[in-house]
């Protein structure tokens, strides 16, 4: 996936330095990575780094909140057009599997890392758990998910999803996740169907 920049600045340095640095913070943790760290990795000066974020910290928090608000927006995009929760599941699970794929690092940093030291910064925007919390409401509003606590299924949903992708970082599952998506999101639908 391209990084969401301003069109504007896709010639500059700032795609080299956001790359280096959504790699950096998910290999080291972002409080681990120094800006001299990105520079090198980036082949730019550290004043590079400084004319486009005021910080490290603000770059981690900028690069965490353009991308997952953008990704929960595809989500929404394509979950929402189905009214019934197997179908809103499959296009869940194979949206998120299908990112996974298409930029491995990305997904770690966006969904994988997010707790570790983005905490208070996730909170800002919309997040996929927002996403399965609707996804269940409604489908318990049309008698589609058995009795039980929905944060609770979210949550088992959402670590399903997580498990999967790092099974698949570990090598314990091979090939695309995408091809796995109808698997994975049948077992979701029958363990939440009434």
């Amino acid at each position: 996936m391209d990084l969401i920049m301003e069109e504007s600045k896709r010639d500059t340095k700032l795609p080299a330095i956001l790359r280096a640095a959504l790699e950096l913070f998910t290999e080291k943790g972002i409080y681990a990575t120094t800006t001299k760290d990105i520079a090198r990795r980036a082949g730019v000066s550290e004043g590079a780094l400084y004319r486009h974020f005021q910080s490290k910290q603000e770059l981690a928090e900028d690069l965490y909140l353009t991308h997952l608000s953008y990704f929960t927006a595809q989500l929404d995009r394509s979950v929402l057009v189905y009214d019934n929760l197997k179908e809103r599941l499959e296009a869940l699970i194979e949206g998120c599997f299908r990112f996974f794929d298409e930029d491995r690092t990305l997904f770690t940093y966006l969904i994988l890392s997010e707790h570790n030291e983005l905490g208070r910064t996730s909170r800002k925007v919309r997040h996929i758990r927002h996403l399965v919390r609707d996804i269940l409401a409604e489908a318990r509003e049309r008698g589609q998910v058995r009795e039980g606590d929905l944060e609770l299924f979210g949550a088992m949903v959402i670590g399903i999803i997580i498990r999967v992708a790092i099974f698949r970082i570990y090598g314990l599952i091979t090939g695309d996740l995408k091809t796995r998506a109808a698997e994975v999101s049948d077992s979701c639908y029958r363990f939440l169907a009434p």
